[in-house]
């Protein structure tokens, strides 16, 4: 029996080693999908956050861009119509 006893000890004890071998990599693996899925919902909000500022970013350089342009063709033609009333009075 002496045998027996020790075969049954090894055996609960190489179980239990198994069981707490496969409660361990169950929570390393919970903990890694739970960092990657928060990973991802960050990641996720900083490029929502980032696209939204960069557009207007973009908008805003776009506006000026496009006042500036209007300004500019605006002083070309003050200064066409400045000259051709110059013109037609010197004629």
């Amino acid at each position: 029996m002496g045998n027996q006893a020790c075969f049954f000890t090894y055996y609960a004890l190489s179980c239990r080693l198994q069981q707490e071998a496969e409660l361990k990599r169950l929570e390393e693996e919970t903990t890694r999908r739970l960092e990657e899925t928060i990973r991802k919902n960050v990641e996720e909000r900083l490029i929502s956050e980032e696209v939204k500022s960069e557009i207007e970013r973009r908008i805003e350089i776009g506006r000026k861009i496009l006042f500036d342009d209007v300004e500019a063709q605006l002083k070309r033609e003050k200064e066409a119509a400045l000259l051709e009333a110059i013109h037609k009075e010197m004629l």
